[in-house]
């Protein structure tokens, strides 16, 4: 499959009169791996990411999250717990990481 045939929608406008703003659809959404959590990139400050489920960025963006190409990342909690359980496996097998 090439590259050029995963494309979507570059703008999208939300059904409720509440949401009237344009949206900008992602290319791809970033969903956390272990979480399924999805980054709500619209609205929030560079600094602070925001994670919601799929059924809340549905509900504020008026699309369905089902339809994009998914990423896959950790939201920070998720990152925490991996980064810890990879350390703790390190300090019991003798290593340092």
């Amino acid at each position: 499959m090439a590259l050029g045939n995963l494309s979507a929608p570059t703008t999208r406008e939300a059904s409720s009169a509440l949401m009237r703003q344009t949206f900008i659809a992602p290319m791809l959404l970033p969903v956390c791996c272990v979480c399924g959590l999805i980054r709500d990139e619209a609205g929030s400050s560079p600094d602070r990411e925001r994670w919601v489920t799929p059924r809340t960025y549905r509900t504020t963006h008026g699309v369905n999250p089902a339809d994009f190409p998914l990423t896959h990342t950790y939201c920070l909690k998720c990152f925490t717990k991996a980064q810890e359980t990879t350390r703790q496996y390190f300090r019991d097998i003798g290593m340092s990481p």
